[in-house]
């Protein structure tokens, strides 16, 4: 199950406008764009995770939808400041060619990474606001488009920007204002910017890629306007910012576009493909890209009205959240959701609570631990001292494990375990020689396990907290090694049950998404190795236990 976040109704209505010319596919002058995004860390900053995604889904959508050839968009990917230069250089001496030729150009320039209210942050080093306004506009282009979403690491909803006074956004549009730009920021001067952990980006550039892709399109002409997309980012991050623990965030826009009128950003209507959500259809409805695994868009579809959304060639689930009930929909190639196929399951209708948000955002987990810990004593074990055995001075159990979990719940886990544990090494002087002879046994288990966690706030950046609790049984095996004083070897193998239990603390993502670590303390009691007298020994007892996780 996928997050929903609440949204407004700003799709297209095709039934409201069929008959509407379609637009021409593409811009009249030729379009050139720099797409930068920097995950780097500066000094005193946290390395950024989404940034740099961000911008490559921008540049292609740019291709796919904004009427650029792939040859005219550069993708710059953690420059230096240097590099970032160069970039711009080249972009400047394209289109003074193109003027030369009497041609007309446009600039459409992206930023998401680290920044201050003066300069940009590209990694140890920076490039001056100033240097930046003054390169761009050396470019002879009709018009310029700057969007800006500047990001710094922070919590849950991650904060972008170093400090509230520094973002970048309204301060740093004061720096790049100029006739003919117009200028998209994610954020006021005065409020933090913020990303997504269910969204995998930034809040800001992924409502703003769903309002090109047809979403931001209010007057169903087919194509989306910088005003439309304004006005789609704006209300939508509003809406799913207004939630979180940072408080809600609100898109800025200005321009000084005298003589431009309406500026087309995207042209979703010229797409080869897209999904048609249907007029009957009603309720909070997400798009997935089931090869990527990625979320496409997402909208709230009102009744009445058709919904189009541009997408490229492939295959999609579109999640569809009415009331009590979630609906999957498989679509192919683009085309209309068919309802009556659809997947339809219940769903819970309860607020969920802790910062791990909502259910199934990470739903399956791997865990990979060992375990330390004392080895029961009882009537085995005394009938080895009993017959001379001495158990070894530094006697303690050490065991491996995988643990393979799958979330069916808000707080329920169920999976399989496999774990082996060797015991201490007995020992025994055979009388009247220098000799010895070893005894010892190792126990491996296979069980089903079923466990309860319960998310807490924690601190950290980006780090969730729970504490769990788990039961587990199943199929323990045992295998005993008696070495004699001819060195001569005898092994033997036994069956029985096995049961264990385990509470502890989990963390998760403090390091990177999805990768996190347990410890806690289990007891595991396995009766299953046997001797020539009747006694059985369980295997097992206290024990410490430390795992690696990682959760997709």
């Amino acid at each position: 199950m996928k997050r929903f976040l609440p949204l407004l109704a700003c799709a297209i209505p095709i039934a409201a406008h069929a008959d509407q010319p379609a637009p021409a596919p593409a811009p009249d002058i030729d379009g050139y764009a720099i797409v930068v995004g920097s995950n780097a860390g500066g000094p005193g900053q946290l390395e950024l995770k989404y940034a740099e995604e961000d911008a490559r889904k921008m540049s292609a959508l740019l291709v796919e939808l904004g009427g650029y050839t792939p040859d005219r968009v550069a993708l710059v990917l953690h420059p230096t400041p240097d590099q970032l230069r160069d970039a711009l250089g080249k972009l400047g001496e394209r289109v003074r060619a193109d003027s030369a030729a009497g041609k007309q150009s446009r600039v459409f320039f992206y930023y998401s990474g680290h920044a201050r209210a003066t300069a940009i942050d590209l990694g140890n080093g920076e490039l001056p606001l100033d240097e930046l306004r003054t390169r761009l506009f050396d470019v002879p282009a009709t018009l310029t488009v700057v969007v800006l979403d500047a990001c710094q690491s922070g919590a849950f909803s991650r904060v972008k920007g170093a400090h509230e006074v520094a973002d970048f956004s309204i301060s740093s549009r004061q720096h790049l204002d100029a006739s003919g730009v117009a200028v998209l920021a994610s954020s006021t001067g005065t409020e933090l910017s913020q990303e997504s952990e269910e969204l995998h980006g930034s809040y800001f550039t992924h409502n703003l890629l769903v309002g090109l892709r047809g979403a931001g399109d209010a007057n169903g002409d087919g194509q989306v306007s910088l005003d439309e997309a304004y006005r789609y980012a704006y209300h939508q991050t509003l809406l799913e910012t207004a939630a979180t623990a940072v408080g809600g965030q609100h898109v800025t826009f200005e321009a000084d576009l005298k003589g431009h009128g309406e500026v087309p950003l995207s042209y979703p209507r010229a797409a080869t493909s897209a999904i048609v959500l249907p007029a009957r259809l009603e309720g909070q409805a997400l798009v997935e890209d089931k090869r990527a695994h990625t979320v496409v868009a997402e909208t709230y579809k009102a009744r009445g009205a058709a919904v189009r959304v541009a997408v490229a060639p492939g295959d999609y689930e579109v999640i569809v959240r009415h009331g009590s009930t979630l609906s999957h929909c498989d679509v192919s190639g683009g085309g209309e959701v068919d309802l009556d196929h659809c997947r339809d399951e219940q769903i819970r209708n309860e607020a969920t609570k802790g910062p791990l948000g909502p259910r199934f955002t990470r739903p399956t987990r791997i865990e990979l631990g060992v375990l330390v810990g004392d080895e029961r004593d009882d009537a085995y074990t005394q009938s080895l001292a009993n017959f001379g055995y001495q158990k070894d001075l530094i006697a303690i159990d050490v065991g491996l494990y995988g643990l393979a979990l799958r979330q069916v719940s808000d707080e329920l886990w169920v999976g399989a375990l496999v774990g082996s544990v060797k015991m201490p090494q007995w020992t025994r002087n055979v009388s009247g020689s220098s000799t010895e002879q070893t005894f010892d046994w190792s126990t491996y288990t296979a069980a089903a396990v079923v466990r309860g966690e319960l998310p807490f706030a924690g601190a950290g950046v980006g780090a969730h907290f729970s504490v769990f609790a788990q039961l587990d049984a199943g199929l323990g095996v045992g295998r005993t090694q008696l070495v004699n004083a001819q060195n001569m070897t005898y092994d033997d193998t036994y069956f029985g049950p096995a049961f264990g239990a385990a509470a502890g603390l989990h963390v998760l993502g403090w390091v990177w998404p999805g990768l996190g670590a347990s410890l806690g303390y289990a007891y595991d009691y396995a009766p299953v190795i046997k001797d020539l007298i009747d006694n059985t020994h369980a295997t097992g007892g206290h024990r410490l236990t430390f795992a690696l996780t990682y959760g997709f």
